[in-house]
């Protein structure tokens, strides 16, 4: 009996968690290299070069993390790759499942360090610091304690 045929054993549950992974990828791929693309070419703007030395080291920790996340978002497809064959389907999805769940709290801060540094170069440290500050505790209640928080629910559903 082929079990690739049957979704109710376990290869066929990591196949499907696997394209389910991969479709998320691809959503945070997208904002991650936009977000790479506009701090890559930002120093070619001409405010750039007004920027202050611990601005410009901001600047390099942005650019520094979004890279980051563009390599981590590639991981699993490259494990995936190199694995191909051999049967470790689902190793390769625990891989990626941990690794977007890295990523997402990372895109989350990326994006909330990028209205920050912009707002703060635009309109100084108090702004920049207060919209900046109050984006990233969104970001880590959203991301990191309202799954949490759901959590319980969800197992009550469940039966």
């Amino acid at each position: 009996m082929n079990t690739r045929s049957h979704p109710d054993t376990s290869d066929g549950a990591a196949h499907r968690q696997w394209n389910e992974l991969l479709q998320e990828m691809r959503v945070m791929q997208t904002g991650v290299q936009i977000l790479a693309a506009f701090l890559v070419v930002l120093p070619f703007q001409a405010r750039f070069n007004m920027l202050t030395r611990t601005e410009e080291m901001i600047y390099v920790v942005l650019l520094v993390a979004a890279t980051l996340l563009i390599l981590l978002l590639i991981t699993p497809v490259a494990v995936h790759r190199f694995f191909f064959g051999q049967r470790l389907k689902e190793q390769t999805v625990s891989l990626g499942h941990a690794v977007l769940k890295i990523v997402g709290i990372g895109v989350g801060l990326l994006v909330s360090g990028c209205v920050w540094f912009v707002l703060q170069v635009l309109f100084g440290w108090q702004l920049g610091a207060s919209v900046g500050g109050g984006l990233v505790v969104v970001t880590l209640f959203l991301l990191v304690a309202l799954p949490r928080i759901l959590r319980p629910e969800l197992a009550k559903d469940a039966d």
